[in-house]
């Protein structure tokens, strides 16, 4: 599979998972200190997702894959554990990522051989989750509209890795 074709099918899986989410685990929004548990409602909507795919994939939770305090790791790691293929990787968050944060996801992304490296930022109190995805040296921007279940880009910054 061609690295733009994976990449756009791991895309539309992510987008998928946060539909589901959206729909299932609402409940999990309103749980104090609720990023750990929406992180693993969305891993385990993206596993069910990948169940029947070939190759087969794991979805892993936290891995430390840049052993650095400072490092910005995925909170889901999407791989497949034989081959090392990395196809996506995904930081969340409650709110915005700082700049520092956005300048280290491109920094992963060139770094790591993973295929599509996103942030989420739930956006408790907001009708919009916001998601990032780094690419060589910007950031694009979706908005996901919990209400009207879209998801559209709404900009692109370049940034410097750190």
């Amino acid at each position: 599979m061609s690295t733009k074709r994976s990449k756009i099918k791991a895309f539309d899986t992510f987008s998928k998972a946060l539909c589901l989410l959206e729909k299932e685990d609402r409940e999990l929004y309103s749980w104090s200190r609720n990023r750990l548990a929406l992180s693993h409602a969305l891993a385990v909507h993206i596993q069910d997702l990948l169940s029947d795919s070939k190759p087969r994939y794991s979805v892993d939770l936290c891995p430390v894959l840049i052993k650095s305090s400072k490092a910005l790791n995925p909170d889901i790691l999407v791989h497949n554990r034989q081959s090392g293929q990395q196809i996506l990787s995904v930081v969340c968050r409650n709110e915005y990522l700082t700049e520092t944060e956005q300048s280290e996801l491109i920094r992963f992304r060139k770094e790591s051989s993973c295929e599509l490296v996103l942030a989420l930022s739930f956006m408790v109190q907001k009708n919009y989750m916001l998601i990032y995805a780094a690419n060589e040296d910007r950031i694009e921007y979706y908005i996901c509209d919990r209400n009207y279940m879209t998801l559209e880009p709404v900009r692109k910054r370049e940034l410097e890795s750190k």
